[in-house]
């Protein structure tokens, strides 16, 4: 794209260019989660035609137990402001849990195709607990137009990280829709 200015022409960066430029603008730790989510959500992908989600849970946990000690997980259903705030923070890793989920979204919506909300929270849960961080993946659903519509995403502290503009707020989590009854 070209733009004139007095007598010169200036050439616009290109939209690949710009991506390019905040891809170098990650810390080399952001840019080792966002490779392990590029390489991680079709694996998962291909894994769930094969695999339950529970089994393919577990098999994460057992791939973390095998790893060997690491840090005491953070508890994941406490709602109180203080732990809220901690998600905000930097882990021994140097990275909060926010920014995890943040390369996980960056790697579905540029990767190698659009992963969905369960593939994506499975990696990003599967990614905070190698961390150490208790995270749970909650699925909900909601009735619009007539229709059955099903959302998974991840919490910490009762905070949704997989989430950057609320989706998650349309839904009901399964287990007070199973509870209310």
């Amino acid at each position: 794209m070209k733009r004139m200015v007095g007598l010169a022409t200036v050439r616009q960066p290109t939209t690949e260019v710009q991506t390019l430029r905040r891809l170098f603008q990650l810390s080399a730790r952001e840019l080792w989660v966002l490779v392990q989510a590029v390489v991680l959500l079709p694996a998962v992908r291909c894994a769930l035609r094969f695999v339950t989600i529970t089994r393919l849970q577990l098999l994460g946990v057992r791939t973390l137990a095998g790893s060997g000690p690491g840090p005491a997980p953070m508890p994941s259903r406490s709602h109180n402001s203080e732990t809220a705030h901690n998600i905000d923070l930097p882990l021994a890793t140097g990275q909060s849990p926010k920014t995890i989920a943040r390369m996980v979204r960056i790697a579905a919506k540029h990767g190698l195709y659009r992963a969905k909300c369960l593939e994506q929270s499975l990696v990003l849960r599967w990614l905070l607990q190698r961390q150490g961080i208790d995270a749970r993946i909650v699925f909900g659903a909601r009735k619009d137009d007539e229709q059955m519509q099903a959302h998974a995403w991840v919490e910490v502290n009762g905070v949704a990280l997989s989430e950057d503009n609320g989706v998650y707020q349309d839904f009901s989590p399964l287990d007070e829709l199973v509870a209310g009854n």
